[in-house]
């Protein structure tokens, strides 16, 4: 083995990144985030329209998930030994950039006449694409401060954006069908519109599903050209940070995965993050259903969708707040708690009050930015674990471990909760209008689908609280672990004979 060792240069702990870089970096977070989520609520359904059968789609993207096992870790590990003058993790957003936009217009605008070649090839690239552009992504996210407390602005800022797409993503239909409305209306009187509104826009709603090429369409333009400008605002104006290291020998991949086994904080952190995302997958499955069947307003479920993840985006700041008061792992333990308090109040709503309904998610979605983001940051304080053992800057792998665990946590917990509505006799063809009556879906059905969708999802959360109680990794520890990295850390460059 051969070493070539660089001058030794000392870095102020306290140096912070800047809002400025940080919007740049988390900007792109935001049409990325857009990607996978029109996959299951447009794309699939369009796809069938066109003739391609349902069985043979599920196949192939079963199959593109179960290959995450094998594209995740090789990424991440990939991506810790790049070495070039642009940093390690820019180079795989530069590559999978481009594959993404061509993968994702290609899939979200077909032909007339797709083949099951055609869809399998492009999902395919899309689901790969996104692995080379997401794992780096959160490596350099985890690498970009070692202040504890500004890793979690960075996560917070992250998923802020991440939900910015997701209520981007819904605006499109709701936009198309305001348009629409006021375009119809012949004499502009204001009262008579607003006396209208309702029924008519909900009987706009109910015809969207025959613009879904259209949305797709308009979609697929405005991620291609938001992911130039927002990958252009974090490349140029986001350095990645130099990385320190102690001088020895490089680990073998599968010496790497035992020094994550014996990484004690990263390990909790990682069965309350699977957990937590396997309780979300149940939740999101059937929440159309949900909306549908028992509140019967499956009309408005954009706009449920729109005010839940607006309330997700105006939450963060106070939970990071909260966050810096009494440490992560509290704030998380609260948020958990609180989420499943409002989750509770979901089996008292009436059908029909749809009204009700959105202020409960307001409440309840307001947590759910803190779920995701104070583990992400949470996993970059554990890394530095690794860091100070090992003397080598992995987020990479450990972004893979987290994302492939996320994927099969999601997949299962999705399946788990259709299959379970389902056993319990939910038969999601039924005319919601007929609910508790011979011809539609039974009162006990019904009662299920909305224990899977609130109640039993909640109390699946609760699971990963003994697990974060007494997280052992506190500001305190985080720092002086970072104190120690930087004393004992050289540059160093090294190659195998």
């Amino acid at each position: 083995m051969t070493v070539e060792q660089a001058e030794p240069k000392p870095v102020a702990t306290d140096e912070r990144v800047g809002e400025w870089r940080i919007l740049c970096y988390s900007s792109l977070y935001m049409p990325v985030s857009m990607v996978l989520l029109p996959v299951g609520v447009y794309v699939l359904t369009h796809y069938a329209e066109l003739g391609i059968s349902l069985y043979a789609m599920s196949v192939i993207i079963f199959a593109a998930r179960l290959s995450d096992a094998f594209t995740d870790p090789l990424i991440g590990v990939l991506s810790d030994k790049t070495d070039s003058r642009w940093g390690r993790r820019k180079p795989w957003i530069m590559v999978g950039a481009p594959l993404l936009m061509l993968s994702l217009y290609m899939l979200f605008t077909p032909p007339d006449n797709p083949s099951l070649w055609y869809f399998g090839t492009w999902i395919i690239l899309l689901y790969f694409a996104f692995t080379v552009i997401d794992i780096p992504y959160f490596a350099w996210g985890a690498e970009l401060s070692p202040i504890y407390d500004e890793r979690t602005h960075i996560t917070g800022r992250r998923e802020q954006f991440h939900f910015a797409g997701t209520v981007s993503f819904n605006l499109l239909p709701l936009t198309a069908a305001l348009l629409i409305y006021f375009s119809s209306q012949e004499v502009m009187n204001l009262g008579l519109m607003m006396e209208n509104f309702s029924a008519q826009f909900q009987e706009i709603m109910k015809a969207r599903a025959g613009h879904i090429d259209v949305i797709l369409y308009w979609l697929a333009n405005f991620v291609v050209i938001a992911i130039p400008i927002t990958v252009g605002l974090a490349l140029y104006f986001v350095p990645e940070p130099q990385q320190k290291v102690i001088l020895r020998r490089k680990a073998s991949f599968i010496a790497s995965l035992r020094v994550v086994r014996r990484n004690g904080p990263y390990l909790r952190l990682i069965v309350c993050y699977t957990v937590s995302t396997f309780g979300a997958a149940m939740t999101a499955a059937l929440s159309y259903f949900f909306v549908k069947h028992v509140i019967q307003a499956g009309e408005l479920y954009p706009i449920y969708l729109l005010v839940y993840y607006l309330s997700s985006i105006a939450g963060l700041p106070i939970w990071m707040k909260l966050a810096s008061v009494t440490g992560k792992h509290k704030a998380f333990i609260i948020s958990i708690i609180w989420f499943a308090f409002w989750a509770s109040w979901i089996p008292f709503i009436p059908a029909g009050e749809f009204g009700l309904f959105l202020v409960i998610m307001c409440f309840k979605g307001s947590s759910v930015g803190a779920i995701l983001a104070l583990p992400a940051s949470m996993a970059a304080d554990a890394i530095d674990i690794d860091s100070a053992r090992t003397g080598e800057q992995r987020a990479g792998l450990y972004f893979s471990v987290w994302g492939m665990l996320k994927k099969g946590a999601g997949a299962a917990g999705g399946a788990i909760g259709m299959a379970a509505a389902a056993f319990c006799g939910f038969d999601p063809t039924a005319e919601p209008g007929l609910g508790g009556t011979p011809e539609g879906n039974s009162a006990r059905a019904l009662l299920w689908v909305t224990l899977l969708y609130s109640i039993i999802p909640a109390a699946i959360k609760f699971i990963s609280l003994p697990f974060i109680w007494k997280y052992p990794l506190t500001a305190e520890r985080q720092r002086r672990i970072r104190a120690q990295i930087e004393r004992r850390g050289v540059m160093v460059k090294t190659s195998s004979a």
